[in-house]
């Protein structure tokens, strides 16, 4: 960053009128230099758009993949989720790009590199630098979408696209109407699955294990069999469905036996009123 300073050559000093307006646009000239370049900024750019750089402060949310083998797959580079107030992006670069620094869930970072779009996936790529700024900073939520909101359209929303996003109390089956529950463990293979949530929408569930290795790391593990909650990445490619690669399951629980004798409770009070 170049910063301007003015300094008057002694017995030489610029007018008051002259000085004043030589530090305004001094001023002027930094802060228009200092301007961080946030996500949506970048995503504006055309793909393959190169000399970017991200200095709005994003925070880590998501590793979806490192360098190293994991589950029998060698993996040979970074993908990791980064989310500012404007938007999210894929950092997906090699682990020379990324030095010594080591990705943590939390950090605070900024980089420089080129902008691209793989299967509507915006990602930061061929990084020429990237740097730790803060450690352990409160983690955004993910966003939260739903089967039959992903159907409507080919097209990822911005709101979305590169997010860790999550899908709520869906179960996984392995046919595409969503007939045969999956069952068994994750196994080292690509493969589709399909999500079916409580009103009969189906999406697919694709298990790439062959590109990410938080997949790499579920192989030899169960294959969720109840109602789950999602978080992964979307992708689209061609005519394709939107489709989903995990990054974790959560158990949807089950309603406590003391809960549901308070609802039975309820439903025995709101009879007896029915009834006076």
């Amino acid at each position: 960053m170049k910063i301007l300073r003015i300094v008057p050559e002694v017995g030489n000093l610029m007018k008051p009128a002259l000085c004043a307006g030589a530090i305004l646009s001094a001023v002027l000239l930094i802060g228009a230099s200092a301007r961080a370049s946030d996500i949506a900024t970048i995503q504006s750019q055309s793909s393959g758009t190169s000399g970017l750089t991200l200095n709005s402060g994003p925070t880590v949310t998501a590793i979806m993949s490192r360098p190293g083998t994991v589950g029998g797959h060698t993996y040979i580079s970074w993908a990791v989720l980064a989310q500012d107030t404007t938007g999210s992006i894929d950092l997906f670069s090699s682990p020379a790009s990324f030095g010594s620094y080591v990705p943590a869930v939390g950090d605070v970072i900024s980089a420089a590199g080129t902008y691209t779009k793989f299967n509507q996936i915006p990602e930061f790529t061929s990084l020429t630098s990237i740097s730790l700024t803060l450690r352990g900073n409160p983690v955004p939520a993910s966003p939260v979408a739903t089967i039959g909101g992903l159907n409507s359209s080919l097209t990822i929303p911005q709101t979305l696209a590169g997010y860790p996003v999550r899908l709520d109390d869906v179960s996984i089956y392995t046919d595409s109407a969503a007939t045969i529950p999956a069952s068994g463990n994750f196994t080292a293979a690509n493969t589709t699955f399909y999500l079916k949530d409580g009103g009969n929408n189906i999406m697919p569930m694709y298990f790439w294990y062959t590109a990410y290795s938080c997949d790499g790391a579920l192989v030899g593990t169960p294959i969720p069999t109840g109602p789950v909650d999602v978080v992964g990445l979307l992708s689209q490619s061609g005519s394709s469905a939107v489709q989903i690669t995990p990054y974790s399951f959560t158990a949807v629980p089950e309603p406590s036996s003391i809960a549901l004798a308070g609802l039975g409770l309820l439903g025995l009070l709101a009879v007896r009123r029915r009834q006076q």
